[in-house]
């Protein structure tokens, strides 16, 4: 029979690292959504705006349930940068597209 050499302590322990793990991935990605590169170009700084939003979109998607709640910490995130800049106009205007059904 054999013998489990990792015991209750190390699996918790483990299991802890990774869920630490996976927090710090996450707010280095959220902090990456509000790190917009800007140019000083009003339109390149929108679109790089909504290129962001979209990509925000796509990847709290791929997992819903752990990932929409990072709309919040990029808004948060945004919000103690204390600026408003054309990345910004262009971010929320694409969540605000995405959020509008089509029309008929």
């Amino acid at each position: 029979m054999a013998t489990n050499l990792i015991s209750n302590d190390d699996a918790v322990r483990d299991n802890d690292m990774a869920n630490v793990s996976r927090a710090k991935i996450m707010r280095d990605e959220i902090k990456n959504f509000a790190r917009m590169p800007e140019t000083g170009d009003y339109a390149t700084d929108c679109e790089t705006g909504r290129r962001t939003a979209e990509d925000l979109i796509m990847w709290m998607a791929k997992a819903p349930a752990t990932n929409t709640p990072a709309l919040g910490k990029v808004v948060q995130e945004l919000v103690e940068r204390g600026r408003w800049e054309a990345v910004h106009i262009g971010f929320f205007q694409r969540l605000a597209d995405r959020s509008l059904p089509a029309p008929a």
